[in-house]
């Protein structure tokens, strides 16, 4: 049945019947205990009251000399006789109505509808085939929709969910058991081809990261070996220089001092020493001239941008800044060292030569010879040491 302004009047009819049924347990409340009647009796002024308040009030009278006085009532004071309040008539009516009323107040009760605010679930929507409350009913989205009883929609959907449960009754499915033990055996394998992968991506980094640090440590060795390298090129020069610095100031302090001696003696002899002094000074100038024309180690800045092509498994084969002067340092040091035997053969050839020229003279004359070839052999043993310290440095 398509039902469309009477929903706005059925949740009107709802509101109206809470506030009937708080109206009514206000009239099923006794005026004395203030609770429902228990047992209710009716006085001739047709006021009712629980059997148990009545004997509460009557006992008093009961026991005083005025126990045959007539009861007035405790609502509008008229008079009731009595013989206490077992001979009171029972409100038949009144306690049907009681006792149909508390059953009513132990029914569960329905939900609370979620889009509105304390409204209770008790119309069923038909089409949704879900329960709503009044205003919803009255809502667009339920506009000429199909309404039903709770007890229609209860058989209904009774018989609905029997055959439901009937197509669910092979659950669970023996083809999903399956796919899931698959998945749980392959989740395994998965998680521990992760975890074997892991473990020699941690090997590999730790590995890199020992070869890195072994580098910095090789490059930083480097680093200080050509700060050495710099210091003993620089502070020998710097400290000479400084040592004839304060050499010619010390002669000028002196000159200061004897530029006012007037006595000739004593002048001629200061005069002696500052030009000694003066000749050794300018002496040292010109060598030092001389000397500025050797060049000192230059330090061009490193470019660490061709680390950049370096392959992570090739970090260890990274060349130190300064790899490359050391082994042409080594390339001078291998020629010098294959010179050497060279200039030994050399002189000693030139010794058994020079023996065998003079082999006719006298064996004084052979001595000196020989001492004189002796010293001529020596003289080229050191130049050659001497030339191969050079080359080394």
């Amino acid at each position: 049945m398509l039902r469309g302004d009477p929903r706005r009047d059925r949740g009107t009819d709802m509101s109206r019947n809470e506030s009937n049924m708080e109206q009514l347990e206000e009239e099923l409340t006794c005026p004395i205990c203030c609770g429902l009647f228990d047992d209710p009796r009716v006085l001739l002024c047709s006021h009712s009251f629980c059997r148990r308040c009545l004997e509460a009030l009557l006992e008093p009278l009961r026991s005083s000399a005025f126990s045959r006085s007539p009861f007035r009532c405790p609502t509008c004071r008229k008079e009731s006789p009595h013989n206490g309040a077992s001979s009171l008539q029972v409100n038949y009516s009144l306690r049907g109505i009681v006792e149909k009323y508390a059953r009513l107040k132990v029914m569960p009760r329905t939900g609370v509808c979620a889009q509105h605010e304390a409204q209770p679930l008790n119309m069923f929507c038909a089409t949704d085939r879900r329960l709503i409350c009044g205003r919803c009913a009255t809502a667009d989205e339920h506009r000429e929709h199909r309404f039903c009883s709770l007890e229609e929609a209860y058989e209904r959907e009774r018989r609905a969910f029997d055959e439901l449960l009937r197509g669910a009754e092979g659950w669970p499915s023996p083809g999903a058991l399956d796919r899931l033990e698959s998945l749980r055996a392959a989740k395994k394998g998965a998680l521990q081809a992760v975890s074997e992968d892991a473990e020699r991506a941690g090997a590999y980094l730790e590995k890199l990261a020992a070869a890195l640090e072994s580098k910095k440590n090789e490059i930083r060795c480097d680093f200080e070996t050509h700060k050495l390298a710099v210091l003993q090129a620089y502070d020998p020069e710097m400290t000479r220089l400084r040592d004839m610095l304060d050499r010619q100031r010390g002669v000028l302090a002196a000159a200061e001092d004897f530029r006012g001696v007037t006595e000739p003696l004593g002048f001629l002899e200061h005069m002696h020493d500052f030009r000694q002094k003066l000749a050794v000074l300018k002496g040292e100038e010109e060598e030092r001239e001389e000397e500025t024309t050797r060049t000192l180690p230059e330090v061009p800045p490193l470019d660490v941008t061709k680390w950049d092509a370096v392959r992570l498994g090739d970090v260890d084969k990274i060349t130190v800044p300064h790899e490359r002067e050391a082994a042409s340092s080594t390339t001078v040091a291998a020629r010098s060292r294959r010179f050497v035997p060279t200039l030994l053969a050399w002189g000693l050839f030139s010794v058994a030569t020079t023996l065998l020229l003079l082999a006719g003279v006298t064996e004084e004359a052979l001595w000196e010879v020989t001492d004189a070839s002796t010293r001529v052999v020596g003289n080229f043993i050191d130049s050659a040491v001497t030339y191969t310290l050079a080359a080394i440095r």
